[in-house]
């Protein structure tokens, strides 16, 4: 079995293989569609299928997240309501059914502005933006909410927090050891401006009951933002602080945190050569230990184009940022960016379009198929709203206990929104 459960490729079989979300140019109404094609293939077996949900029509900022069921691949959708108590329910989706008719409808009360969710056993745990809660959610009855937690207040005082700021739940994942490891990021007073050092928190898992036990804590760089799991090793991007027009921020990062060796002194940090203009460090995803991406990058000085790279490493030369390989040069308008590679492409959400490059490449390289707005979407002017790569259920192979779904981009919803948000600003300061 391949230590990453989501780079099982499966045979020839056509399939939904990526979710996504877009909405109008005013963000009033949202749409919802897939990438279909072969797992295992090239990017020219895949086509854009829109408007899988017709009715009723989707409010202006829907997500997808991935998670698994037992053995079984599946997505919830959230639609966020700006709102901590007027919640629309969120829709649990078999990923290869008809979106349409969801397997349950269940509003959360504890979790406004879903970001990020994991599972084991019968136990799905979420975490969101607004109110910085970790719930459990009953898979086997019906996914109603069971335990809430408000965290950091919830689990006494914690030695070294920072009780005067604001917390974000911000991702969630099930490490190899069975502990489930929650990412916040703290601001400074409630805006988007300034930071302290973000979260990376271990809960034990009671297996019976779902409830969560606080074992411990390590600080990452500040605005933190992505959890991904490899072998043992989880991996936390870093802006470094907001988001800045024209300039990376000099604190940007990308730290490593050993599960095995889960105390302060075996995070392992790293830093990009020239960071105000390389930019910051906005997402990873590894397929082995030869085949690392990295995206870095920063807005221009009107919040417009994102200027960057996504860059090819391996693990043994990832603390070496000096030489990685800048692959795919960047300088493209939009708000919503991120990585995944599968084994056998490399997807990137690029502002709006999504580019999908065969194979795991490691030189520079031009994208063998492009998805644009209009055919993810019948949005003219719309943008990406949220982005999903659907892992495939996994077969019921005797001892596989622990299932990893495919990363969602939850926090790069975040990001885009902020970033949207300082792009009118400056309009507004110009005229």
């Amino acid at each position: 079995m391949e230590k990453k459960l989501e780079n099982l490729k499966g045979g020839n079989t056509m399939e939904n293989l990526f979710a996504f979300t877009a909405v109008d140019t005013n963000y009033s109404e949202g749409t919802a569609g897939a990438i279909y094609g072969e797992r295992a293939g090239t990017a020219a077996t895949l086509t854009a299928v829109k408007n899988k949900i017709a009715n009723p029509k989707l409010n202006g900022d829907p997500a997808f997240f991935n998670f698994f069921d037992r053995f079984n691949s599946r997505l919830v959708l959230r639609q966020y309501t700006y709102s901590t108590t007027v919640l629309k329910e969120n829709r649990i989706i078999d990923p290869q059914g008809n979106w349409a008719a969801p397997l349950y409808n269940e509003t959360w009360a504890g979790i406004a502005n879903l970001h990020g969710v994991a599972s084991k056993g019968r136990w799905l745990f979420g975490t969101g933006y607004d109110l910085s809660k970790l719930c459990v959610i009953d898979m086997d009855n019906g996914y109603k909410q069971k335990h809430e937690y408000n965290f950091p207040d919830a689990f006494s005082r914690i030695e070294g927090f920072h009780y005067d700021g604001t917390y974000h739940g911000e991702a969630l994942t099930v490490g190899t050891d069975g502990y489930l490891y929650a990412l916040f990021y703290i601001n400074k007073g409630s805006g988007y401006t300034e930071y302290y050092e973000s979260v990376v928190v271990q809960f034990e898992i009671d297996d019976e009951n779902g409830e969560l036990t606080f074992n411990k804590y390590v600080t990452v760089g500040k605005n933190s933002f992505t959890l991904d799991l490899y072998d043992n090793k989880l991996y936390i991007c870093s802006l470094g602080g907001m988001q800045n027009a024209g300039t990376g921020n000099a604190d940007t990062n990308l730290c490593i945190v050993d599960t095995n060796n889960f105390i302060q002194s075996g995070v392992v940090t790293i830093q990009i050569p020239n960071p105000a203009q390389n930019g910051d460090i906005r997402d990873i995803s590894i397929i082995d230990p030869n085949h690392v991406y990295i995206f870095a990058g920063h807005y221009d000085t009107g919040y417009t184009n994102m200027i960057g790279a996504v860059y090819h490493t391996t693990l043994a030369n990832i603390t070496n940022s000096a030489s990685w390989t800048n692959i795919i040069p960047v300088n493209s308008k939009g708000y919503l960016w991120g990585i995944h590679a599968d084994g056998s492409k490399l997807w990137f959400v690029k502002g709006t379009p999504i580019e999908v490059y065969n194979g795991s490449p490691s030189s520079t390289v031009s994208p063998d198929k492009t998805f644009d707005i209009l055919q993810m979407s019948d949005f003219n002017d719309g943008h990406l709203n949220s982005a999903c790569f659907i892992a495939p259920s996994l077969p019921r192979m005797f001892g596989v206990g622990l299932s990893v779904s495919s990363k969602s981009l939850a926090s790069q919803i975040r990001l885009a929104k902020e970033a949207r948000e300082l792009a009118e600003k400056l309009k507004e300061e110009k005229k």
